[in-house]
C-alpha cells in the first residue's frame, strides 16, 4: 500500500488532517520566531546606530526626534545644576547594596528649560536630602550621556506625586516631576556616562546604560518547533506503516 493512499484512506484521512494541522501551526510558530529574530536584530541595529553617532546637542526646549526614537542616543548639555530641585529615585542597586538616584535638573545655557540628569547613584545609608549637598559637583562642560524616556506606571499612567517629593519617587516620571519644577522640562533625561578621568566607584557613581545586544533564543526556538513538526510527521508515518502491516506473526 504506497503511503499517499495509507494517508488519506477511508479510516485515516481525517487523522491526517489532524496531524497537518497540528504540524501547520508548530510551522508556524517556527514562522514566528523568525519574525521576532528579525525584528530584535533590527532593533539592535537601530541601537548600534544610536550609540555610535555623534553626541546629539541639546542647546533649546525642542527635540529632534521623539522621547521613544531618542531612548540611547548619546547626547550632551551645557548648563548649571539646580542642586535645591534635584530628587532622588530609591530602589536601586549597585552590587547588591541598596541606594538611590541623584537626578538633577540642568538649567540649559541660553535656554529657559532644563533636561533632567540622572548623576549616579548613591547609597541608602545618604538618602537624607540634607545629606547631598557631599555629591554636588561643578559640571564638566558639556555634560555627556545617553537620553533616556521618561518612565510611567506599569500600566502606562502617570505617576503621582509622592508625599516626600525630593527622595519619594520610584521611577523618573517627567510629567509628574514637571509640576514640582518652575520651568519646563524636556521630555526625556540625560544619563550621564563615565568619564576616564573620574574614578568609577566616586559618588555619585555613573549608571551605566543597559545595552542588550543579545539576539536571543528566537532561531533555536524556530528550529526546535520545525523539528517538532517533521518529527510529528515521520511518527505519523511510522505508526500508519506499522498499523497497516498488521501484529507481527507469532513463531511457532
Amino acid at each position: 500500500m504506497n503511503t499517499l493512499h495509507l494517508l488519506f484512506g477511508r479510516r485515516t484521512w481525517w487523522q491526517t488532517l489532524i496531524v497537518l494541522a497540528a504540524m501547520a501551526v508548530m510551522a508556524g510558530l517556527g514562522q514566528w520566531q523568525l519574525a521576532r529574530l528579525d525584528q530584535r536584530r533590527a532593533a539592535n541595529a537601530d541601537l548600534l546606530v544610536k550609540l555610535q553617532a555623534e553626541a546629539l546637542v541639546i542647546n533649546g526646549p525642542s527635540l529632534p526626534a521623539s522621547p521613544d526614537a531618542l531612548e540611547d542616543r548619546l547626547a550632551e548639555a551645557t548648563g548649571e545644576y539646580d542642586f535645591a530641585r534635584q530628587i532622588a529615585v530609591q530602589g536601586q542597586f549597585s552590587e547588591d547594596t541598596p541606594g538611590y538616584w541623584l537626578v538633577t535638573p540642568l538649567r540649559i545655557n541660553g535656554s529657559k528649560s532644563a533636561i533632567l540628569v540622572n548623576r549616579g547613584w548613591i547609597p541608602a545609608a545618604a538618602g537624607e536630602s540634607g545629606e547631598w549637598a557631599a555629591y554636588d559637583e561643578t559640571p564638566v562642560q558639556p555634560l555627556r550621556g545617553y537620553l533616556q524616556r521618561s518612565r510611567k506606571m506599569p500600566d502606562g499612567s502617570t505617576s503621582v506625586v509622592p508625599a516626600d517629593v525630593r527622595k519619594g519617587w520610584w521611577r523618573v516620571d517627567i510629567e509628574t516631576i514637571q509640576s514640582q519644577m518652575p520651568y519646563p522640562l524636556l521630555p526625556v533625561t540625560l544619563q550621564l556616562a563615565a568619564d576616564e578621568n573620574r574614578p568609577r566607584t566616586a559618588l555619585p557613581q555613573r549608571v551605566p546604560v543597559d545595552v542588550d545586544l543579545n539576539e536571543g533564543s528566537h532561531l533555536s526556538y524556530a528550529l526546535q518547533w520545525y523539528a517538532f513538526a517533521l518529527i510529528a510527521g515521520i511518527v505519523y508515518i511510522v505508526l500508519l506503516r506499522r498499523s497497516a502491516a498488521g501484529p507481527p506473526a507469532v513463531k511457532s
